[in-house]
């Protein structure tokens, strides 16, 4: 069923008129599971989950956690997994969103935010995952069962107990998360944080021990050590030999709590709990996500019961508040999601991490791109960045888009709200609204009547960048620049930002402020497969400073000494405001324990529970 064409009729129908509103050894060989049939090549049935008793008391203890804060941390003894759920997964939960995207799951392929949602959704599995516990990340084990921090490297026990969705597929072994570790860093990958992992690990030095053990050795360790093994979803091998790369990436399969039972890309995703789990058995037998690209009707599908929970922005609160029944929730987060404004062609890095040259042309024939060769033109390029910064009416924004919810901000990665943001640092780097201000920076840019320029408002992310986005675009008129909106999917413009031909102004849902000092400086270098449009020589200094800190307060001395004055200084982004959008559930839902806070995919459907 096209949600996305039938809804909107449905209304009509009930008279319904509304508003707009995150190894070397291997098992025992098994059969090879079974190829779908011709007329179904991308839409096969998930094969059913092999059926296990529940863990027995011969597991070892469980660890005790350890905050993440702290690379250092000890090995940490084998963990038992969550016994399943008493009784069969009952009842059917429906989510609503702006973008159920295509399908795509072949690591080598996987492209953001397809990637998270493999994971969130608890199809695929990680080696650990992340809570927040008293401010502090904490790990807890998953494929992983322990882990241990050496000098030369990581060393993680992989369990032996955990059954493929497909039963033919036998058990994930220590090959599976090898040969998923390779996909992720090969040379020419789409995954996101390729780099991050090649920055921290020797990738083609990476080996099991033995039939559990893994060895990572290190490249050059930082603070993020532990995030990259967590965001890489473990795919079988064996189906990837037998089949080959497309059949894995069309052909959804992994040891997760549910399993996809049917998707069509751009329309739905139908998943099936997997019971009992071997971690996490679901309370709930089924979760659909439906592409919904109206808001309007979005809202209208959580009023009438039709959708359980809907993404929905935040300028939107208060009409969802209103519907009876309807919960309201934020979970646990490390800081707020904001909107950053990436002026591009800023690509001044000569030379990557290596030495090696980058081959990159800044696009001097932009107006806010400078000559690196030219101290002048520099300045002049950075007045036209400060100028459109300035002319943003932030609290105008708040007001009127996000409810009076939010801070303003500025920087990348602290601002208002941020607990270390002092007055001292709103004198400093605080950015008024001031479009006199604004009109004579860029006069003295040489733009007295300003200029056009493509800006790019990237569609079916967030109904709230969408409004902010084009809410922007009077403030610009009024200093006397001339943004050429191109609204279309963000993929539409992916290609660009790979191959580093950005050449427009865009607004991008990025983090507003953070409470982790490591969050993505790579965005502004060569040092990640993706990047915003902005490459800057400093930026590899700062995050090895940063990242390479002995402690979270060392780092934070970085943060606030070094690299937010250098980024006002030179302003390569700039940030409009931060907030939180939140997640909202109706009446059948009782609870729905996220461990992050997530509004876009409905993160660990495995932990809702149904009212009776």
């Amino acid at each position: 069923m096209h949600w996305k064409r039938l809804w909107p009729f449905g209304l009509t129908v009930i008279g319904l008129l509304l508003p707009l509103a995150l190894a070397c050894t291997s098992a025992e060989p098994t059969p090879a599971p079974t190829q779908p049939p011709a007329t179904q090549p991308t839409q096969p049935a998930a094969p059913t989950a092999t059926a296990r008793p529940a863990p027995t008391a011969t597991q070892p203890a469980a660890p005790t956690a350890q905050p993440v804060a702290t690379p250092t941390a000890q090995a940490q003894p084998t963990a038992a997994p969550t016994q399943p759920v008493a009784g069969k997964p009952t009842g059917k939960v429906v989510m609503a969103i702006g973008d159920v995207g295509p399908i795509n799951y072949e690591l080598f392929v996987l492209v953001w935010p397809y990637n998270d949602r493999n994971q969130w959704l608890g199809i695929q599995d990680t080696v650990w995952y992340t809570e927040l516990e008293n401010g502090n990340q904490v790990l807890k084990p998953s494929v992983a069962s322990s882990w241990e921090l050496k000098g030369d490297g990581l060393v993680l026990k992989i369990r032996q107990d955990i059954p493929w969705h497909d039963p033919a597929l036998g058990k994930l072994t220590v090959d599976d998360v090898l040969h998923s570790w390779e996909r992720a860093t090969a040379e020419g990958t789409k995954w996101t944080r390729a780099e991050e992992f090649r920055t921290n690990y020797k990738v083609a030095e990476m080996k099991a021990l033995d039939s559990e053990t893994i060895f990572l050795p290190w490249n050059k360790r930082n603070l993020k050590w532990f995030t990259i093994p967590r965001d890489v979803t473990i795919q079988s091998k064996k189906l990837f030999d037998q089949y080959g790369a497309d059949y894995v990436n069309t052909h959804p399969m992994g040891t997760g709590p549910f399993k996809v039972k049917e998707h069509v890309s751009d329309d739905h995703l139908y998943l099936e709990a997997v019971a009992p789990h071997w971690r996490e058995t679901p309370k709930i037998a089924e979760f659909h996500v439906l592409e919904v690209p109206e808001e309007a009707t979005r809202i209208a599908m959580l009023k009438t019961g039709e959708a359980d929970s809907i993404q929905f922005g935040i300028q939107n609160l208060k009409e969802v508040k209103s519907i009876p029944g309807a919960k309201i929730w934020n979970g646990p987060t490390l800081g707020r999601g904001g909107f950053q404004i990436a002026p591009t062609g800023q690509y001044y890095q000569k030379t990557d991490e290596f030495g090696n040259p980058t081959n990159r042309v800044p696009l001097v024939e932009l107006p806010w791109v400078g000559d690196p060769n030219d101290p002048a033109d520099m300045e002049r390029a950075y007045k036209v960045r400060m100028a459109m910064a300035m002319a943003i009416d932030r609290r105008a924004i708040i007001d009127g888009f996000l409810e009076g919810v939010g801070d303003e901000h500025y920087l990348w990665n602290m601002g208002p709200g941020h607990p270390r943001w002092t007055d001292e640092m709103q004198r400093k780097w605080g950015i008024p609204y001031d479009p006199e201000g604004a009109k004579k920076l860029l006069a003295e840019a040489g733009f007295p009547n300003g200029f056009e320029f493509e800006y790019f408002i990237p569609s079916g992310l967030s109904s709230t960048l969408e409004e902010v986005g084009e809410g922007l675009i009077p403030f610009w008129e009024a200093i006397g620049l001339k943004p050429r909106v191109q609204k279309a999917a963000y993929t539409a413009m992916r290609p660009k930002m790979l191959s580093r031909e950005m050449n427009t102004v865009w607004i991008w849902q990025e983090t507003g402020w953070n409470l982790d000092p490591t969050s993505v400086l790579y965005r502004f270098s060569t040092r990640a497969v993706w990047n915003v449009g902005v490459e800057y020589e400093e930026v590899l200094g700062f995050e090895d400073r940063i990242f390479g800190a002995p402690d979270l307060e060392t780092a934070w001395k970085v943060v606030s000494e070094e690299w937010l004055p250098w980024f006002h200084e030179n302003l390569p982004t700039f940030q409009t405001v931060a907030f939180n959008s939140p997640a909202v559930w109706g009446p059948r839902i009782k609870n729905w324990p996220q461990r992050w806070h997530d509004n876009r995919w409905g993160r660990d459907p495995q932990l809702i529970e149904l009212n009776q």
